[in-house]
């Protein structure tokens, strides 16, 4: 498994949403990859971190931003 591979099913791997084959191919290669382990600790802490947050009301201009911008993504499918 490459970086780059892990990096693709990190959100899956944190989320335990894969199959043992490729838990193993993940755990192998944060046995040789220190870059990955901090990567990985760090998307984690970035998760438990945004989940202190409080929770808060988007401000109108971005929930129209965001209406708009499906809308316009409804119509060119």
């Amino acid at each position: 498994m490459t970086c780059q591979q892990l990096a693709e099913l990190l959100i899956d791997y944190v989320a335990d949403e894969l199959p043992p084959e490729q838990v193993e191919q993940i755990r192998l290669h944060l046995a040789l990859c220190s870059h990955c382990v901090c990567y990985i600790e760090t998307y984690e802490l970035t998760i438990k971190m945004t989940r202190r947050l409080p929770a808060r009301e988007p401000p109108p201009e971005l929930l129209e931003r965001l209406r708009a911008a499906m809308a316009d993504d409804e119509g060119n499918s």
